[in-house]
């Protein structure tokens, strides 16, 4: 049992390496029309939470990730994938990927932005891979919202929980690539 958990998260890392290393930029015209509709609709869910109008109003950009999958049984991961809007235009691609360690069992499917404060937070997160740490919820329900936000640098970060059954107390790493569009 645990020679399958290390080697599984021995590939769930090397999976994480070569990604990043095959990531290049997008042409803009080539993004499918769901894809853009997805991130409307949960563009629109975030603007239908009231506690985060603040963070529209003072973003410079911010990054929405529509779909996200997360799974746990003592290790763990997360994966999803989204866009970064500067001035009402898509700018850039944007992959999620996590890892987690400890107390945690289940599967989430979630949506998550991340609102950048400052130009310099979202040059720095655009020169490469952004990483911060620290998550835990408890996940038993269709619909609901992450308790608090997890904040690094003129960064702040939000989850609309779409469903599941996640229990967790953990530890673990979230990192971000981008990717521009053109």
């Amino acid at each position: 049992m645990i020679k399958s958990t290390v080697k599984t998260l021995l590939l769930f890392a090397l999976c994480l390496m070569l990604q990043s290393c095959a990531y290049k930029p997008v042409n803009q015209s080539k993004i499918p029309l769901s894809k853009l509709n997805a991130l409307a609709e949960t563009e629109q869910h975030f603007r239908d939470t009231q506690k985060l109008n603040d963070y529209f109003e003072q973003a410079v950009a911010y990054a929405i990730l529509p779909i996200n999958v997360r799974v746990g049984t003592g290790f763990g991961g997360a994966w999803g994938e989204g866009w970064v809007i500067e001035q009402k235009q898509t700018t850039g691609k944007v992959s999620q990927w996590q890892f987690f360690v400890g107390i945690n069992f289940g599967a989430q499917l979630y949506e998550q932005i991340l609102f950048f404060k400052t130009k310099a937070a979202l040059e720095a997160f655009k020169e490469g891979t952004f990483e911060f740490a620290g998550q835990a919820n408890a996940t038993a329900i269709i619909w609901g919202v992450a308790a608090t936000p997890s904040f690094s640098q003129d960064v702040a970060l939000f989850t609309l929980i779409d469903g599941g059954l996640l229990l967790e107390g953990s530890i673990g790493m979230h990192r971000y690539d981008f990717a521009p569009t053109f």
